[in-house]
């Protein structure tokens, strides 16, 4: 049970690994519940990038916590000193012989005994764990109706370790579609007296399939935190961080104008009055 939230990450999956890593059992033997406020008191949702760097190690505390219990428990029932057993696969194994299995362990000390195995961690931390990267962009600018196509996109990261790196590939390739739409898309205007004017869909788009350009991602654990006992880092943002930049700057190349573009998003007619515009003037094409 996590006070952590899933908002689509794949966070189930990772504590599922965590803690099967930890148990040595198959990671679909876990089920993680989150969500239920009366069954854990503590949650922070799922932000920042923190759910793998924060939730993880609480997992990982706990499961080591739980592994203890288990072999001492499994010592007494099978005659042997915590330290000749083994956990593997899901049985425990003595080191002179005999076997348990962790289902008929939990059952016999529950059913027997009224011993219920559980284990609980907190893990905190006064210091961020972001990664770091490199993304670079391909563009193609139509000066005579401000279009602008991405053609393609590279982002590397350096995670610390990855406990999935499929989900993390998902992740950053959705944040760089998501950095595309600030990019070149969503453009949050307001009236003179503060009211949104892009309040809907209605009002503002958002990158489709047209828009998304092939996305290669490379992951490296070159370098594991020190902050957490996984070694991991946040990994969620990673794809959108330098998205913006990157566009611009691609975009700025492709004019041939270094810092001509100042701010977000490049809209179409932004783009058109900027590719209009004198070399020199790029302030006074952008507009409203």
């Amino acid at each position: 049970m996590t006070g952590t939230a899933s908002v689509g990450q794949g966070v189930e999956t990772v504590l599922a690994q965590i803690c099967a890593h930890g148990l040595d059992v198959p990671p679909e033997r876990v089920r993680v519940v989150h969500g239920k406020t009366d069954r854990i008191a503590d949650g922070m949702g799922a932000f920042a990038s923190r759910a793998t760097v924060m939730t993880g190690s609480a997992v990982h505390l706990a499961t080591i916590a739980l592994r203890r219990k288990l072999l001492l428990e499994a010592g007494r029932l099978l005659q042997a000193p915590p330290a000749d057993l083994t956990i593997e696969q899901g049985q425990i194994h003595g080191a002179a012989g005999g076997a348990l299995g962790l289902a008929d362990l939990a059952c016999e000390l529950s059913q027997a005994q009224g011993i219920a195995l559980s284990a609980e961690a907190r893990f905190s931390s006064a210091q961020m764990t972001y990664p770091y990267g490199i993304m670079a962009v391909v563009v193609r600018v139509d000066g005579e109706t401000g279009g602008v196509a991405i053609e393609r996109a590279w982002v590397a990261y350096d995670v610390g370790r990855a406990v999935n790196p499929m989900l993390i590939e998902g992740q950053i390739a959705g944040g760089v579609v998501q950095g595309i739409g600030g990019s070149l898309l969503e453009a949050f205007l307001y009236d003179e007296s503060g009211q949104p004017l892009a309040a809907s869909f209605a009002d503002y788009l958002m990158p489709n399939l047209a828009e998304m350009p092939p996305i290669d991602v490379l992951i490296t654990e070159d370098a594991p935190s020190p902050l957490n006992p996984l070694g991991v880092k946040g990994a969620g943002e990673g794809g959108i961080n330098a998205a913006g930049a990157a566009i611009a700057a691609a975009i700025d190349a492709a004019l041939a104008r270094p810092g001509a573009v100042d701010r977000l998003p490049v809209t179409s007619e932004r783009l058109y009055r900027l590719a209009s515009a004198e070399p020199g003037s790029e302030r006074g094409a952008w507009g409203s």
